[in-house]
């Protein structure tokens, strides 16, 4: 096998390296890669790809002058080791291919045969390598396997060009954002205002109704004095990706997937068709039919991708844990691709480990999205012409990024989910002044609730993220109630709601507080009692996505 041209053993080396990455061409490559876009503000193919392609050049290099530079000191038992391990990461590498595609994965095989049934079919097949050794020779073996790997050797380069094509194709998409709307003056329609916030995944029992002691949350408690608040209130369903278009639709989603950049299929409870968001009939829609000014400042979905042409004004932040690997960096996606590939390597479980737990700093990225969101939802907030305001904060979700007992930023500490209820409370404080100072608050309709519970079970197995100071609360992810609380304009006297609802119906709600049919706490009391079906939503699963 060594004795062959230079070009011959670079192709090789070349092949078995790439073969070696298979995985991380598959993600790069793959549609489900081209949909999860959606979550990205920016383009993250560009560093996957050079990372991937730095990978397979560098691991080239290393088999080609590994194997050289051995093969020129080596006599003949040396060199029949050499083509030994070449065959052995040849099909080491043939076996990384294999367990990427699920009806042939390791764990569907030993469900199939079993742990002692599958330890005994890889015992027969290296059984069988040994005889087939035996039978035609060590060196024909090798010529065989390096035949394959030649052939296969082209499949590197129609993948570096189809992720290029790629890359190109969707950075257009992934940076375009609809065509907002014109204004519409304030004096065409001088009529109700409505502030809509959601502050991600908050828990209602830890924030109103079993308040730790320790946790002081005095602007909820303040805006609890004179508004209607839920005390069994739940959300259209256990993660983002279906609750936001349930609420901005008025429907509940019984599944939601990314289509691209600048879309996201819905399938509404009931239908087995999905249907595509960005056509949808939503809340904005319906008040632009009316005449009256949207605009959204949100977190996590790509609102300005998706709904930007019904609204007058667009601010989106994407999450940054777990689900943007363009802040990781190139030098990031090589380690990931890295241990991707060391699962082709026995006993090299720790090391993975090790090195998927060099985990990028997910708290700093949190903060600065944070920031920017909530200094762009005060302005929004205080703007008069815009009569329906739609918020939706990164708090208090995890990661978490602020230290209540010191009152400042902390991106390094041991910190907890109380911290990040506390950081709500304090933005919600940050919006009140920002109105109050317009003189927007006393004549605005504010509704503040949340798109899901705290997920205690799903954060607990994402140890990065998870935070030791929180194994009190383990159990709390079993309550799915949130909180509702809607301050009609005017309003100076609180009451408490007891029935259950689910929060799809805010949508109604708050159309009809804009068309003038509901103006008084008295009136949504009735309206709720009026409107309320189920309670708690089928669609709980939260299983795929933050």
């Amino acid at each position: 096998m060594m004795r062959t041209p230079m070009f011959r053993k670079l192709a090789l080396a070349f092949s078995v390296a790439n073969l070696c990455f298979f995985k991380a061409w598959r993600d790069v490559l793959s549609p489900q890669a081209i949909a999860y876009l959606y979550l990205w503000k920016q383009n993250p193919g560009f560093a996957s790809l050079l990372a991937l392609l730095i990978n397979v050049l560098t691991l080239t290099a290393v088999f080609y002058l590994g194997f050289t530079l051995a093969w020129r000191h080596a006599g003949a038992f040396l060199q029949d080791c050499l083509r030994l391990s070449f065959l052995l990461i040849f099909l080491r590498s043939l076996n990384g291919v294999r367990i990427q595609f699920h009806t042939l994965s390791t764990g569907q095989l030993r469900l199939v045969f079993g742990r002692v049934g599958f330890f005994g079919l890889g015992m027969f097949l290296l059984a069988l390598l040994i005889v087939i050794i035996g039978r035609y020779g060590i060196v024909n073996v090798t010529r065989v396997a390096a035949v394959v790997a030649l052939i296969l050797s082209p499949l590197g380069l129609v993948a570096a060009t189809q992720g290029t094509v790629q890359v190109i194709k969707y950075n257009s998409l992934v940076s375009h954002e609809r065509q907002s709307t014109p204004l519409i003056p304030a004096s065409v329609t001088p009529g109700p205002r409505v502030l809509w916030v959601i502050f991600d995944e908050m828990s209602s029992e830890l924030a109103f109704g079993r308040r730790p002691p320790e946790l002081e949350l005095p602007e909820f408690d303040r805006l609890q004095d004179v508004a209607l608040s839920a005390a069994n209130a739940y959300p259209p369903a256990g993660r983002t990706m279906q609750s936001i278009p349930a609420l901005l639709t008025g429907q509940l989603v019984a599944a939601a997937k990314p289509a691209g950049p600048d879309e996201l299929q819905l399938t509404f409870a009931g239908q087995s068709a999905p249907v595509a968001w960005s056509r949808q009939q939503d809340i904005f829609s319906v008040a632009r039919a009316i005449r009256l000014n949207s605009a959204v400042v949100g977190w996590y979905h790509p609102y300005c991708r998706v709904l930007g042409d019904r609204l007058t004004r667009c601010f989106w932040q994407p999450a940054s844990q777990l689900t943007n690997p363009e802040k990781f960096g190139v030098a990031r996606m090589m380690l990931v691709q890295d241990a991707g590939a060391l699962q082709l390597l026995p006993f090299t479980g720790r090391l993975r480990e090790w090195i998927l737990n060099k985990t990028p700093d997910y708290r700093t990225p949190h903060l600065g999205d944070y920031l920017v969101l909530v200094d762009r939802a005060a302005e929004l907030a205080a703007d008069s012409d815009v009569k329906l305001a739609f918020v939706h904060l990164p708090v208090p979700h995890p990661p978490f990024i602020y230290d209540r007992k010191r009152g400042v930023w902390d991106t390094t500490g041991e910190l907890s989910y109380l911290d990040n209820l506390a950081l709500a409370d304090r933005a919600l404080g940050q919006l009140r002044r920002a109105m109050e100072q317009a003189g927007t608050w006393d004549t605005t309709t504010v509704v503040i609730s949340s798109d899901h519970w705290w997920r205690t079970e799903y954060w607990d197995m994402r140890k990065p993220i998870w935070s030791p100071a929180d194994d009190p609360y383990r159990g709390e992810g079993a309550d799915h109630r949130i909180p509702f609380l809607i301050k009609l304009a005017g309003q100076k006297t609180g009451t408490r709601y007891q029935a259950p609802f689910n929060t799809v119906l805010t949508h109604d709600l708050i159309l009809d507080v804009l068309n003038g049919k509901v103006s008084g706490a008295d009136q949504v009391t009735t309206w709720l009692d009026t409107h309320r079906t189920i309670g708690e939503s089928p669609f709980q699963a939260y299983d795929d996505s933050p």
